[in-house]
């Protein structure tokens, strides 16, 4: 059925190239330029845009369907897939088709007569090479996938924490605007305007790139968004998230397969194969074929062996064993790097904790605090401003250590991964 079904698709396919051939690339490029155009004119600007107001969840949602970072993970996925599957298709016989039209003219008398034969051949084809490397393909065919899902989910996480980071940016942001002070002069209020206009095209474009949809200017409901909590991290520290974990055993585990793809040359090659007359077989109309009987049906078994006499195989896998024990010292290089980035995470979210809540305590006790007069209550009132400004640019700087949280042990209470390869 599914060669049945690529009949037409191979048609079109075809008819497609044909008229492509006969058209000038002036013209095809003036269709494509046209499209191209009207694309432009239909693109409206960040102004022009619906605004849409969707909760985390529900942004989470679209990113995984429309991101396209994602989709090209998943079509990774796919392909690693199919050639995993191709081990085992490979072992399907195939069956191919070979006709010839022949025709003779007599143009001995006034009109041209013609006597036409029609030959065509059914046959069936099987041939399965290299068996001893077959189990070899296999695994290896389940490491590329795998490492491919592992990738995927990744991709996802690196995500997430961009699109947490964004989103509380802008949160930020909007609350640092709102205790600004205002604007001394009209020239001063032109130019917070434009940095304002600025700052929300630029925080459009980033959360239509991330979700993967630029239909609308997208907010996200601030009670909706996750909160980032050192206590929800800080006992995971010393050990390594399991995605994290999964990623350098997959940089050794090809590493490994590479090597032990070389030394299974060292390995005898056995092929086998099925030779048969064709299925059907017809000459000019008249039926000859056979159908596989067992005197004119042959398996071919070969086994062929080539000595190292060059030593070539010998050099590659020595480089092999080289490249393998660098990637052992790579990966515990990076282990280090990784182990180091942890440490000085730890640090600064422990100290940023710290001296936010001495500073919380401070506006509390300022805030209790009373005024004889009214320029005492000026001056308090300015340093309590002066604090929150002073916590919120810190906040600010801090949602990077969040992202940073997120990125390498994602979001709180998410369950860990149980694929398996």
């Amino acid at each position: 059925m599914p060669l049945v079904k690529s009949i037409p698709a191979i048609l079109a396919c075809s008819a497609a190239l044909l008229c492509l051939s006969g058209c000038s690339i002036e013209q095809r490029l003036a269709k494509v330029s046209g499209q191209v155009e009207d694309m432009y004119a239909q693109t409206k600007s960040w102004e022009e845009l619906p605004v849409r107001t969707i909760t985390w969840q529900q942004a989470c949602e679209l990113m995984r369907q429309h991101n396209t970072e994602i989709q090209e993970a998943e079509d990774v996925i796919e392909d690693s897939e199919r050639k995993s599957l191709s081990v085992y298709t490979d072992m399907i016989p195939g069956v191919s088709y070979y006709g010839y039209l022949t025709s003779s003219l007599d143009r001995l008398s006034e009109t041209v007569t013609g006597e036409s034969s029609l030959n065509s051949n059914v046959n069936v084809n099987f041939y399965l090479p290299a068996l001893t490397q077959v189990p070899y393909r296999v695994y290896s065919a389940k490491v590329q996938t795998f490492a491919a899902i592992k990738a995927r989910e990744g991709k996802e996480r690196e995500l997430i924490s961009r699109l947490y980071q964004t989103i509380r940016l802008r949160q930020l942001a909007k609350q640092q605007a709102s205790i600004a002070e205002a604007p001394a002069n009209e020239t001063e209020t032109m130019l917070r305007a434009r940095e304002t206009r600025d700052a929300d095209s630029k925080h459009w474009q980033s959360m239509a790139s991330l979700i993967g949809d630029a239909s609308a200017r997208w907010e996200i409901l601030p009670q909706s968004l996750p909160r980032i909590h050192w206590a929800h991290y800080v006992n995971k520290l010393d050990r390594l998230d399991p995605l994290v974990v999964c990623d350098f055993a997959m940089q050794l585990e090809q590493a490994r397969m590479a090597q032990y793809g070389i030394a299974l040359q060292y390995l005898p090659s056995i092929n086998t194969s099925i030779y048969s007359p064709s299925l059907f077989s017809s000459y000019g109309g008249t039926y000859s074929g056979t159908f596989l009987s067992g005197e004119d049906t042959k398996l071919n078994l070969s086994i062929s062996y080539t000595l190292d006499t060059d030593l070539n195989t010998w050099n590659n896998y020595q480089r092999s064993k080289q490249q393998y024990e660098q990637a052992q010292r790579r990966v515990a290089e990076k282990m280090r790097e990784h182990k180091g980035k942890i440490d000085l995470l730890r640090k600064s979210v422990a100290e940023y904790e710290q001296w936010r809540n001495f500073m919380k305590k401070r506006i509390r006790f300022t805030e209790q605090m009373s005024a004889g007069n009214a320029e005492q209550y000026i001056e308090r009132e300015k340093s309590i401003l002066a604090m929150k400004k002073e916590l919120l640019a810190q906040e600010a700087t801090a949602v990077e250590s969040e992202a940073a949280l997120l990125l390498e042990y994602g979001l709180p209470g998410q369950k860990p991964s149980t694929a398996k390869p």
